[in-house]
């Protein structure tokens, strides 16, 4: 297998892709309408999937608010707990994925945990949800454990910061972790073209594997590189190859407006490119997709009376891949 740069390498190419390297995509010019007006909002809003007709909705610590997504209904009709609900669960991204555990409603539901310099950091939580009647309730299936990069440069491989986002490519069968080789932070990385975007490929690990998997260098399958443009990394979604993540805070800060950016694992090129400065007001926190559409939830303060929003955007025109 080709080895990928060192660290140190790729730090010292950086200004390649400011001055000249790849070209990134024209914004896209997309569609955008308010899908849902969330009701029942307990705590920070952050990751959601969808599965059927119900849209998981989940907050800051792990309670999951249920959505009809078929009404659009701006109630909830259900919620509960994660089996890994604490205080350092920051929900930060939920996704679907392959496999389903015997007796339960849903396939399993991974949960990165999104909150950096935490234990948790580098943690996917594997849940099992199950519904009957009115009362849904989640039990802890698996714990997969990133190694913190412990001999991914030796390997060949580019280290991350930190805090992946754990992505299902439900279509082609793998797990992928998303993160930077900084935190996307303004104090940290004050100019977001002084960083790459890193995405990570695993396989999925069945639960025959053990309550808990760890994954290392030599569990990775392929990596990809991308330059960064954009800053404040939220969450996001993969289908295909192609992997759909949003950043920003909104109109929060004039500096870390609302963007949305496509990510295309087999060329290593970005796929697509939305600037949602005046589109999206609302901190994007995750995406995910429907139809020809993205789903982009958001977040609000807790204090006044402004109600978080589920966005519906176009999704990037087709291209040649």
């Amino acid at each position: 297998m080709r080895k990928l740069l060192t660290i140190s390498c790729l730090l010292a190419l950086i200004p390649s892709f400011r001055a000249g390297g790849q070209e990134l995509p024209p914004p896209e010019q997309p569609e955008v309408s308010v899908f849902l007006e969330k009701q029942g909002r307990g705590r920070a809003q952050q990751g959601m999937a969808l599965w059927g007709r119900y849209l998981f909705s989940c907050e800051d610590g792990g309670h999951v608010n249920i959505y009809d997504f078929r009404k659009a209904a701006p109630e909830p009709v259900a919620g509960f707990e994660l089996a890994s609900s604490a205080k350092d669960n920051h929900a930060n991204n939920a996704e679907f994925g392959t496999e389903k555990k015997k007796g339960a409603s849903f396939p399993l539901l991974y949960i990165s945990i999104g909150k950096v310099g935490s234990e948790l950091e580098w943690t996917c939580y594997v849940e099992s949800v199950s519904r009957k009647g009115g009362i849904w309730r989640s039990e802890l299936a698996q714990t997969i454990i990133l190694d913190r990069c412990e001999g991914w440069q030796e390997a060949g491989y580019t280290p991350i910061f930190g805090s992946p986002s754990w992505l299902i490519d439900r279509k082609r069968g793998f797990l992928w972790a998303f993160s930077a080789i900084r935190r996307t932070t303004p104090q940290v990385t004050p100019d977001p073209r002084d960083n790459l975007y890193v995405a990570t490929k695993f396989r999925i690990p069945r639960l025959s594997e053990g309550s808990v998997v760890h994954l290392g260098a030599e569990d990775i399958l392929a990596q990809v590189t991308f330059p960064s443009d954009i800053g404040f990394t939220q969450a996001g979604c993969m289908h295909d190859g192609l992997i759909y993540y949003c950043f920003g805070v909104g109109d929060r800060d004039g500096k870390r407006p609302a963007g949305l950016r496509v990510y295309d694992t087999d060329t290593g090129k970005v796929y697509a490119s939305y600037d949602l400065f005046d589109l999206v007001l609302q901190e994007p926190e995750d995406v995910f997709l429907k139809g020809r559409w993205m789903y982009l939830n958001a977040n609000t303060p807790s204090k006044g009376n402004i109600v978080p929003l589920v966005y519906r955007i176009s999704k990037p025109k087709d291209k040649k891949r």
